[in-house]
């Protein structure tokens, strides 16, 4: 509720209650407790739509997270790039992201695009 339409809204309800209809009539509960309804109403959506948004945040990271191919225990397995150690072996093929500083142990010379990791447009021809 830290937002300026809810900020209205309070002034609004405390004006409700403050301030006289006139003629000796007492304060407009009526207005007050509508305009409090809309607050609650108002900040639940508000909660809703943000754990929602959240959560949708939440799994698109999950998703673009980079996966390898590492050899763990003499078998192939897919993991996630974050958990990769000093001295595990990967497997890359055409197109794949290089997920970590790697060492090459056998195969054919590659042509690395490097634009994302040094921010421009350098390409590097790298041999065994």
């Amino acid at each position: 509720m830290w937002n300026p339409l809810s900020w209205v809204m309070e002034a609004a309800a405390v004006m409700a209650i403050v301030l006289a209809n006139g003629g000796g009539e007492g304060p407009d509960w009526q207005d007050f407790v509508r305009i409090i309804c809309l607050l609650i109403i108002n900040s639940t959506i508000s909660f809703i739509e943000e754990n929602n948004a959240g959560n949708a945040a939440a799994a698109l990271m999950a998703r673009l997270a980079p996966k390898t191919k590492v050899l763990r225990d003499g078998q192939w397995q897919e993991t996630d790039a974050a958990i990769l150690v000093p001295g595990d072996i990967i497997s890359i093929k055409l197109g794949d992201i290089i997920p970590a500083d790697a060492r090459l142990l056998e195969g054919d010379p590659l042509k690395i695009d490097q634009a994302s990791a040094l921010l421009d447009s350098d390409k590097s021809q790298l041999n065994n």
